[in-house]
């Protein structure tokens, strides 16, 4: 059996953002800018939970391609035990679009982002023990590097893309006089 980020899982994901939508619009009076904001972000992380969990493969045929590997024995828990890779890369890359998209929905900090950065990569990297305990064999190994350069990635997206666009941004607004209030006052203050 394989489970792919479609059919019933992708419905469920889209239930779950109709309702939260509703809950942020109606109990916490949030403006459309903040759902749009809210809605791009609802779609990267997705799209990251479809790229680092999908597809799971549950079955003996598979389990046996795959030589039943020992979960705990393919586990990476030494830092930088192996060399960078455009697999490190990518995963840094990965979640650049965090670091940049948080900051739209809620006041932002060093702190903050680092938290959620920190979050997001043992997030994903026990989603995908968890699977792999579940299917009682890996394809994807869960390593402590992909955590780090998951944090890496979200620094960077926070300390260069979002504060470079706030920057820019900002001028822009005063030098053309843009008058796109909610949107201007959104980003001001994050």
């Amino acid at each position: 059996m394989v489970y792919h980020f479609s059919g019933w899982i992708l419905y469920s994901f889209i239930i779950l953002y109709i309702i939260l939508a509703l809950i942020l619009k109606l109990s916490f009076k949030k403006s459309y800018t903040y759902l749009l904001f809210y809605t791009i972000m609802y779609v990267y992380l997705c799209n990251v939970i479809n790229l680092t969990q999908f597809p799971i493969y549950v079955d003996d045929d598979q389990r046996e391609a795959f030589g039943g590997q020992n979960v705990w024995k393919e586990m990476n828990l030494i830092p930088f035990k192996y060399e960078f890779t455009k697999l490190s890369f990518f995963n840094i890359l990965m979640t650049v679009p965090l670091g940049f998209g948080l900051p739209f929905l809620f006041r932002a900090s060093f702190k903050k982002i680092l938290i959620a950065g920190v979050l997001t990569g043992i997030i994903l990297e026990s989603g995908q023990l968890l699977t792999a305990l579940y299917a009682r064999y890996t394809f994807r190994f869960v390593d402590i590097d992909d955590v780090i350069f998951n944090i890496s990635g979200t620094l960077l997206g926070y300390f260069i893309l979002f504060k470079l666009f706030k920057l820019t941004f900002n001028i822009l607004v005063r030098k053309w006089n843009i008058k796109f209030n909610s949107i201007v006052k959104h980003i001001n203050n994050t």
